[in-house]
């Protein structure tokens, strides 16, 4: 029997060993809550970072009128109204351009030899994704920012988790509200409300803001549309060549008016 018990008594304490190493589950580890000033202050230090940055996208969207099939886009920004959008196609030709600045707003088409222009930003958007976003809403959501101009005046809310800041320029008809996960501090939703519809921008994942980390995956949602924007590359840049917004194009192109045709881009 002796030998018998002195195994038992081996096993037991190789169990005890194995015990001890096993990795715990289940336990969280505990993170300190992070004061509202401390996270305006990486809020605007983020938007100081990305005052111009370029990204290669990829779309892809539908709604009850169809689908938008997966395109690849080259993307030039500097908040909070640049944006060049151009559009490519498997062998890297443009088959659309998507140009803002402060000089003009316009939509080149190449394949219908055309080119549209609106007064007001949202209405080349619609034309061109689908949806009616402000330009400011999707220039800075790519980069995961809050404009700079609101951090000053935000009217916040915290409950359990989560903490909500919102905004809105007196001259838009729009509110934008963002939505962050406190602990740890990350961005995970925008909505922006106007006078007839609702956009909400979902990060998948929720971008971590004190880690400094970058969107992947963002989904663009209202009543009838969906638009997914997948981040391939993204970095921050300093400073843009001089023509970098603008461009030249062809003679003999189509110019239409989108303001004088349908839907008049008033606002949300």
């Amino acid at each position: 029997m002796k030998p018998h018990r002195g195994m038992a008594l081996i096993m037991g304490f190789a169990f005890l060993a194995l015990t001890g190493c096993a990795r715990r589950v289940g336990v969280e580890q505990w993170v300190a809550p992070m004061q509202p000033s401390d996270r305006v202050a990486i809020l605007d230090e983020r938007a100081r970072q990305w005052e111009g940055y370029q990204a290669v996208v990829h779309f892809s969207g539908e709604s009850t009128k169809g689908a938008l099939r997966r395109i690849r886009a080259v993307v030039l920004a500097a908040p909070p109204d640049m944006l060049r959008v151009e559009a490519l196609n498997p062998f890297g030709q443009s088959v659309g351009l998507l140009l803002f600045d402060r000089e003009q707003a316009s939509l080149w088409i190449p394949s219908e030899k055309a080119v549209y222009t609106a007064g007001r930003a949202e209405t080349l958007m619609r034309q061109f994704l689908g949806l009616p976003i402000p330009l400011e809403t999707f220039v800075t959501s790519l980069a995961g920012v809050v404009p700079r101009k609101y951090l000053k005046d935000l009217k916040s809310e915290s409950k359990d988790s989560v903490w909500r800041v919102q905004a809105q320029d007196p001259s838009e008809p729009w509110v934008s509200t963002w939505e962050f996960g406190a602990r740890p501090f990350v961005l995970k939703e925008i909505r922006v409300v106007g006078n007839s519809q609702e956009i909400t921008v979902r990060y998948e994942p929720p971008v971590d803001l004190a880690a400094r980390s970058v969107p992947e995956r963002l989904v663009f949602s209202a009543e009838d549309w969906r638009l997914e924007v997948r981040v391939d590359q993204i970095q921050s840049v300093k400073e843009f060549q001089g023509g970098a917004f603008r461009v030249n194009y062809p003679s003999g192109l189509r110019r239409i008016d989108l303001d004088n045709a349908g839907w008049k881009g008033t606002g949300l």
